[in-house]
């Protein structure tokens, strides 16, 4: 604190900030209309949401005691570290057919951080963007988003118009079409049959 205004770090102290804790390769971008855009999964802006489920679709909440024991399962340590594998291999195969353009580390605050929002010079606080090539290794990004903040990644596949939003605290994952095509119907058809080899389910 400064008298009785509360001192925000600029863009580069945040980029310093995290460089310090192993992230390289990112740009620093606000939160702003076209990120509200490209991150929002409600239906006034066009999107169309699907979840990548460890449950299959058309169960409904509390008429099938295996949903519970299903996900009480998934939400153990272990167990959940291994669901967030099977989210990148879906995700890294997926690639393989589509071109995958940008990273987007999201929601971040650092541990024992809790006022991060408040500390930045946009309230809504800064994301992350990590284009491909700087990207050496996904499964390090991930480790670091997990273990050393508050974070999550939300995967760009621009050609389609589509997002994958990965969470860390929900046994399902959210993908968002913006615009409805041919291509990207194909592409859901892909998605499902890769999602389903990881045992799970497009819903």
């Amino acid at each position: 604190m400064r008298g009785d205004q509360t001192m925000a770090l600029s863009s580069d102290e945040m980029q310093q900030l995290f460089e310090q804790i192993g992230f390289k390769g990112f740009s620093m971008r606000p939160y702003d209309a076209e990120m509200e855009y490209l991150l929002s999964e409600a239906e006034e802006y066009n999107a169309k949401a699907y979840m990548i489920d460890v449950v299959p679709g058309g169960l409904e909440d509390g008429r099938n005691d295996g949903i519970a024991l299903l996900e009480k399962h998934y939400y153990k340590k272990s167990n959940m570290d291994r669901l967030y594998q099977k989210w990148l291999e879906v995700v890294l195969h997926f690639s393989c057919y589509y071109p995958l353009e940008t990273v987007l580390v999201t929601g971040l605050a650092l541990p024992g951080m809790e006022d991060f929002m408040e500390q930045t010079p946009n309230q809504e606080g800064y994301y992350l963007e990590f284009p491909m090539e700087s990207i050496g290794d996904l499964d390090v990004l991930s480790d670091l988003v997990c273990r050393k903040t508050f974070g999550s990644m939300t995967v760009l596949f621009p050609t389609l118009d589509m997002v994958f939003h990965l969470g860390k605290d929900d046994v399902y994952i959210i993908v968002t079409l913006k615009k409805v095509t041919e291509e990207n119907q194909a592409a859901i058809e892909l998605l499902r049959k890769l999602v389903a080899a990881q045992g799970l389910f497009l819903v």
